[in-house]
Parts: structure tokens; C-alpha cells; sequence
């Protein structure tokens, strides 16, 4: 109902001048990366569930590790930092380098000194201030065979979802899950302010 209320609210004036509402403009490319930065930085924690490749090609065997992000700006890309706790006595960190690139419709990834991984994107269109979901289109290997990749991120105001799916390469194969990141923000939300 109030939905209708604001449309209403912002079309009535167009319909009693009989004038035609003004187009929405969409966010330009240097708008969504600073959209992105803004809903992606600061500090994450959750878990990586992940596929084990120890067992047999036909298991659905899943091991999950407790997980820490930390995101970081850095010149005209993203400093992704994560920390694994993988058992007694052994943590496991990682960092990369991420690039949002929306005017060309990619992404890139370098970790660790190797070579970057590019991915086609699709969805930046529709994200809402840096919020919504990106699917990522890529070719690696996965269990050292050539793979394509498909990664879905999905942001949220304080959740952080990264998907990755993998399927034989130049294969018509359905995607098979390979691992999964779910993270909520480190620091919560302030309270709504109470109305004096």
C-alpha cells in the first residue's frame, strides 16, 4: 500500500500536466564500483563449506571451515583478505586482489602471485547500491582438469554470499557445486534510534 502511495505521489503531477514521467537514469559504471567498494569493505565472518575431492567423484561429502574476510580498498581494486581455521594449531590465510570492472562487464581475480582469473559478469545493471546479484562466467580447471566456472555473489546489506559451481570444459553438463562462502558482517548493525 504505501508503495502505491509513492508512485502515485510521484506520477500525479505527469498526469494532470498530461507530461510523460522523466526517464530513470541508469548508475554509470564509476557509480556502481563506488557502490560495490562502499557495500563490500570492512571486516566479514562466516564459513567456506567446500567440496572434499578425497572422496569419490560420486560423493556429496561437504567439510566446512570457520572463515574471516576482511575487505579493503586499494588503488582501482578491492584487497580481499580471508583467514581459514583449518584445525588444531593451523590457520590457513589467503589474499586477492579484486577488480569490478563494469563498463567491460568483468571481474578479475589475482591470489597469492598467481595469474589472474577473468570472468565475464552479468547483473551489474541491476544491482541497487551495491546490492544484488552478480554472476560470474570463467574458465580454470577444477580437481586439475579444464572447467568452466560459475560464481553467483550475492550482496546484501550485512550477508555476503559467493557460490562457486564448476562443469567439464566446453561441456553442456549442469554446474556442480564446488564451494560455498556465507558471511555476515564482524560488526553488527547499530539500533534504530528510539523516536523522542
Amino acid at each position: 500500500m504505501r508503495a502505491l502511495l509513492i508512485l502515485s505521489t510521484l506520477l500525479l503531477p505527469c498526469v494532470l500536466t498530461g507530461q510523460t514521467p522523466p526517464p530513470t537514469t541508469p548508475p554509470s559504471t564509476l557509480q556502481i564500483k563506488a557502490d560495490l567498494r562502499q557495500s563490500l569493505v570492512g571486516d566479514w565472518v562466516g564459513v567456506l563449506e567446500y567440496r572434499d575431492y578425497s572422496e569419490p567423484a560420486t560423493s556429496t561429502k561437504r567439510v566446512e571451515l570457520p572463515t574471516w574476510l576482511s575487505i579493503a580498498p586499494a588503488a582501482d581494486s578491492q584487497l580481499w583478505h580471508y583467514l581459514y581455521d583449518d584445525g588444531p594449531a593451523k590457520v590457513v590465510e589467503e589474499s586477492d586482489t579484486v577488480t569490478f570492472d563494469p563498463a567491460a562487464s568483468t571481474y578479475s581475480e589475482s591470489a597469492n602471485g598467481k595469474p589472474a582469473r577473468l570472468f565475464n559478469v552479468s547483473g551489474y545493471d541491476t544491482l541497487r547500491t551495491g546490492r544484488g546479484q552478480l554472476i560470474l562466467i570463467g574458465s580454470g580447471t577444477d580437481n586439475n582438469k579444464p572447467a568452466e566456472t560459475r560464481v553467483t555473489l550475492t550482496i546484501r546489506r550485512n550477508l555476503l554470499e559467493i557460490l562457486e559451481e564448476t562443469r567439464p570444459a566446453a561441456s553442456s553438463e549442469p554446474f556442480a557445486f564446488r564451494h560455498a562462502f556465507r558471511f555476515t558482517r564482524a560488526t553488527p548493525p547499530a539500533p534504530p534510534h528510539a523516536a523522542k
